[in-house]
C-alpha cells in the first residue's frame, strides 16, 4: 500500500553531532521511519552553526552525504562530518569565595566523523550493515551495526530488528582527571544496543511505530574535565583557607539503559499537510527516568515549499549519585567518609527542557533543495 506521507516526509534537520556511538544506533532507529525515496541517488551538503549565549559553545558543521543504488538489490551511503567547537563549560566546582562565577574548563576541538553503510534487499529482507568512525583530541570511536527490515502483510507492516556495538576510548587530553591521577593512557569505553521494532500502515495515510532499545555500557563513563566540591563538616578542611575540597567525579563503571518510543504519522488531505508525532520513554540503571513528547506539523505551501513548525518538551529525573555538593573529604575518606559515586554535571539533575522552532524546505529543482 502507498502512502501520501512519502511525499511530506522530510530528511533530520540535524546530522549525528556526538560520537560516532550515537551515529551507529542512529542507524538502527533510522528504520523506524518509513521509506523516503532512497532509490533515488543523490549527495547532500550541510551546513550548521550552533551557538549559545555569553560565549559558552560554538559548534560550526560541515557534513557531505551520499545515497547511491548500486544495484537494485543493493544501495550505498554515508557522510562525513568535520566540526570546530569553541567555549567554556562549568566543571562542577563551587565559585570560589567572594566571587559568583563558576569554575570553567575552556573548549578547542575539532571533530571529523563518518559512517558507511550498505543495503542489501532480498526476498522480504532488507539487511543493512553499518560501519563508523569518530576522533577528536580527546575521544576515539569505532561503531558497528546490523540492522534488518522485514516487509510482511503486502508490505504494509515492517518488523525491525538491530543491534549495535562501538569500541570507544577516552584519550588523554590536559585537564582530564580521575580520582586517582591524570588520565595518562587511552581508557575503554564499550556500549552494546538491541533494537527491536515495528511499523503498521493504518491506511494509505496513517503510519504508526514502535521499538524498544536495550542498552549495556562499561568501562570509563564519568566526563574527566568535571569535578565535585566535598564539604568535610563544615568546619575541617584538607585544603586550609579554602571552605571546600575540589575532586574529579566518580560514575559507575557500566549502566544499562531501557528506550521505548512510539510514533504516528498522518496526512490531512483537506489542507495537504502531515503531522508526526512522537513519545519516547528512558530508564537506566544511574536512576534517570525521561519522557520526552514531539509534535511537528509538515505542511506544503504551493508545489515547492514546506513549512514545519515544532515542539518538544523533554523531562528528566535525577541520577542517583547526582548533587551540588556532597559530604565527606576524598582526601582523607577514613576520618571523612564520602559515597561509592558523586557527580555535579547538570546534565545529571532532574530537569525540563521546551524545545520550539520552525524549518522551511525549498525545493529549487529536481536535484536542488534548500533547508532553512
Amino acid at each position: 500500500m502507498q502512502t501520501k506521507l512519502d511525499a511530506l516526509q522530510k530528511k533530520s534537520s540535524t546530522w549525528p553531532v556526538h560520537h560516532a556511538g550515537t551515529i551507529a544506533l542512529g542507524g538502527m532507529l533510522y528504520l523506524v521511519m518509513p521509506s523516503k525515496g532512497r532509490a533515488e541517488d543523490h549527495v547532500d551538503y550541510r551546513y550548521e552553526d550552533y551557538k549559545e549565549e555569553g560565549g559558552r559553545i560554538h559548534i560550526r558543521t560541515q557534513g557531505a552525504y551520499f545515497d547511491a543504488e548500486l544495484k537494485p538489490w543493493l544501495t550505498l551511503k554515508g557522510n562525513f562530518i568535520y566540526d570546530g567547537i569553541s567555549g567554556a563549560t562549568p566543571t562542577g566546582a563551587p565559585p570560589l569565595p567572594g566571587q559568583t562565577i563558576v569554575p570553567k574548563t575552556t573548549i578547542n576541538d575539532i571533530r571529523r566523523a563518518g559512517y558507511l553503510e550498505g543495503a542489501i534487499k532480498f526476498d522480504n529482507h532488507t539487511l543493512s550493515p553499518q560501519v563508523s568512525y569518530s576522533i577528536e583530541s580527546d575521544y576515539k570511536s569505532l561503531g558497528l551495526s546490523l540492522n534488518d527490515a522485514i516487509e510482511l502483510n503486502e508490505k504494509n507492516t515492517t518488523l525491525l530488528w538491530g543491534v549495535s556495538q562501538t569500541f570507544d576510548q577516552i584519550l588523554p587530553n590536559e585537564g582530564e582527571a580521575t580520582p586517582t591521577g591524570p588520565i595518562t593512557e587511552a581508557l575503554p569505553k564499550n556500549s552494546s544496543d538491541l533494537l527491536l521494532g515495528v511499523t503498521q500502515l493504518l491506511g494509505p495515510n496513517t503510519v504508526v511505530g514502535a521499538n524498544l532499545t536495550l542498552g549495556y555500557s562499561d568501562g570509563y563513563l564519568s566526563d574527566p574535565y568535571k569535578r565535585v566540591f566535598f564539604i568535610a563538616d563544615g568546619t575541617v578542611y584538607s585544603q586550609p583557607g579554602q571552605p571546600y575540597t575540589v575532586w574529579p567525579e566518580n560514575r559507575p563503571g557500566h549502566k544499562f539503559r531501557q528506550v521505548a518510543y512510539f510514533s504516528v504519522q498522518h496526512f490531512v488531505e483537506k489542507v495537504d499537510g502531515a503531522v508526526d508525532a512522537s513519545y519516547r520513554f528512558y530508564h537506566d540503571d544511574f536512576g534517570i527516568i525521561a519522557n520526552t513528547i514531539s509534535i511537528q506539523w509538515n505542511q506544503k505551501l504551493g508545489k515547492y515549499f514546506t513549512l514545519s513548525p515544532l515542539f518538544r518538551f523533554y523531562n528528566q529525573s535525577a541520577a542517583n549519585f547526582y548533587a551540588t555538593k556532597f559530604p565527606g573529604d576524598p582526601a582523607d575518606p577514613a576520618n571523612f567518609p564520602i559515597p561509592n559515586y558523586y557527580s555535579a554535571d547538570y546534565r545529571l539533575s532532574s530537569l525540563n527542557s521546551f524545545t520550539y522552532g520552525v524549518s522551511l524546505t525549498a525545493k529549487i529543482q529536481k536535484h536542488i533543495s534548500i533547508d532553512l
